[in-house]
């Protein structure tokens, strides 16, 4: 699984939705691209909102964001998107990936989209996700997220978990056959042996490096202005372009494969849920999985 708050979502969110949307409804407001560097319109953080109306006959007036000037594609899509099987869904996400990559001339324009690169280093793993979570559930993700993006790209449950199996084909419901699909195997990339024990030695490295001086992981010099170490995740810079990955099918050793996608929000036993977390957990659990998990000391556990 994953920590990274809903981090898949948005992503599939910009693979499958955004550029499909934008391409179907060309929006006549020079404002809203400003420069062909922009990865999103300016109107995406423009939500829902009504503000007290000039006019003596309305007590409000609508302001048109991203989701009003679309409504109808938009809602086009998501219907579509709705009624695909796992496999479609599946595909959608490396078709509109494959588009991306084909729309540049060459490699070396290719360096430049950064975005891109990562999304082709974990494709199959992200077509896996989509698949898992199911054109229902994702269309009931896309919607929130197209209606206020401000607002509901936050508050996504802290942990994505997802498994792929093998189901049982005896009727009698034996579950000796209904077997776990070795990710690494199947999906490759960052699940694959190479890549986990790289991981683990370049985290090993890290905590053995010197550090100034530490004291309980933080350095005693932090506020000289030098902070080699810095709590801030950096990015790895991409050098060499990755090879195009096939496409997943959801087969494993000439055997079906269904994968199954939960999302966990963490808390504490004296922490609470907020409104906007509250919304995610029951706009995902209508037809996906969200739970939340609670912990407690281990003293109120005994």
């Amino acid at each position: 699984g994953w920590h990274n708050e809903g981090g898949h979502a948005r992503k599939l969110f910009r693979i499958m939705f955004l550029q499909a949307v934008l391409e179907s409804t060309p929006v006549d407001d020079p404002t809203i691209f400003l420069t062909p560097y922009q990865h999103s319109p300016h109107d995406l953080h423009v939500g829902y909102q009504k503000i007290a109306s000039d006019d003596c006959n309305k007590k409000f007036s609508l302001i048109r964001g991203f989701y009003e000037r679309r409504r109808n594609s938009v809602e086009a899509f998501l219907s579509k998107l709705s009624q695909q099987t796992d496999q479609s869904v599946c595909d959608l996400v490396y078709d509109s990936v494959k588009a991306h990559w084909d729309s540049h001339a060459n490699d070396e324009s290719r360096m430049k989209d950064v975005p891109l690169l990562r999304d082709v280093a974990e494709l199959r793993t992200l077509s896996m996700i989509a698949a898992g979570l199911g054109g229902q559930a994702l269309s009931s993700m896309f919607r929130a997220l197209a209606f206020d993006y401000r607002h509901y790209s936050g508050g996504l449950p802290d942990l994505l978990l997802a498994r792929a199996r093998c189901p049982s084909t005896h009727t009698s419901g034996d579950s000796k056959d209904n077997h776990f699909v070795d990710l690494g195997e199947w999906i490759g990339e960052a699940f694959c042996k190479d890549y986990i024990e790289e991981e683990n030695l370049n985290r090993s490295i890290s905590m053995l490096a010197d550090r100034d001086d530490d004291f309980l992981g933080c350095s005693k010099n932090v506020d000289s202005g030098h902070n080699k170490f810095s709590s801030k995740k950096k990015r790895q810079k991409i050098s060499v372009i990755p090879a195009f990955p096939n496409k997943l099918q959801l087969i494993h050793s000439e055997k079906l494969v269904e994968v199954d996608c939960m999302f966990v929000e963490v808390k504490s036993a004296n922490d609470r849920l907020d409104a906007r977390q509250e919304d995610w957990l029951n706009i995902i659990d209508m037809c996906g999985a969200a739970r939340v998990c609670k912990f407690g000391s281990k003293k109120q556990s005994k």
